[in-house]
């Protein structure tokens, strides 16, 4: 654990405040878990130790790092976040530090259900066969209601996988359209994988990320609906968590996740109040 400046000063002051013992322990642990971080990523303040050397810029780059690289939700960092700036704002108060590094970092939107597409999946008929959606959000809607990212679905190779999937008639009815559609550029690309480049001058014949977040955003302007590929995983897995009759495949995915992304789901519910209803 790396010695938090001003710890004891800062730990009389909670006291002042009269919180519960759970929420000193939170405040500890933002504050070391911050500092170890610093440590490992702001040279200056690992040589001087002083809270002079802890900008704007470092609470922003740890910001960062919660959502990017621990993915931990929005709520569980506007705590962290919350904890940091009250640590701060006692430092500036009492003078120990003339900037004040938490001042100007703003908190996350914390997602209700009403900010996931869950009719998507709910009427999944509808959407796949809906002509006035572009062929390719369809056919990731598709993907992933079978479980897959759009990591996968974007791959080379992965028709393999995909042509070996189940599929009800009205799916099967998308399928023929899509296959009517895909079929010249599969030809012209000489592949057979799912989503192609509609740029004969591409360099490759796999359709970019990019154009795919093109055909999503007018989708999604369109229907009124977050679209996009990981809301729809993430609408997807919270579906399938709040299935109280799951098919055996169903479960064997979720049986499946490493813990550190099922407690997250299993979180996100929690601060959603998600029914899939």
């Amino acid at each position: 654990m790396k010695k938090i400046p001003y710890y004891e000063g800062f730990k009389a002051y909670l006291n002042t405040r009269r919180i519960s013992a759970r929420a000193k322990e939170e405040y500890n642990k933002s504050l070391d878990d911050f500092f170890n971080y610093l440590v490992e990523n702001n040279s200056d303040f690992k040589l001087s130790e002083k809270v002079s050397d802890i900008h704007s810029a470092d609470v922003t780059e740890y910001k960062d790092f919660l959502i990017n690289s621990l993915h931990l939700s929005p709520s569980t960092i506007n705590k962290i976040l919350s904890n940091l700036n009250i640590y701060f704002k006692y430092l500036f108060s009492i003078g120990k530090n003339k900037e004040f590094p938490t001042m100007e970092i703003n908190s996350l939107t914390v997602p209700t259900q009403e900010s996931f597409p869950v009719e998507v999946f709910l009427n999944l008929e509808s959407y796949i066969n809906n002509i006035g959606l572009h062929i390719y959000t369809r056919l990731l809607i598709l993907i992933i209601s079978k479980g897959f990212t759009y990591q996968d679905a974007l791959s080379e190779n992965f028709y393999l996988t995909f042509n070996k999937l189940n599929f009800d008639d009205n799916e099967k009815k998308f399928l023929d359209e899509y296959h009517e559609f895909i079929l010249p550029w599969q030809t012209y690309w000489n592949t057979k994988d799912l989503f192609l480049s509609r740029n004969k001058g591409a360099k490759s014949p796999l359709l970019s990320v990019s154009a795919l977040h093109r055909d999503i955003k007018s989708d999604s302007d369109c229907t009124k609906l977050d679209l996009s590929p990981k809301k729809l995983y993430t609408t997807y897995i919270l579906l399938l968590l709040t299935n109280k009759s799951p098919s055996k495949s169903q479960l064997n995915f979720i049986n499946n996740m490493d813990s550190a992304s099922l407690l997250y789901y299993r979180r996100l519910l929690r601060e959603t109040n998600f029914t899939g209803e």
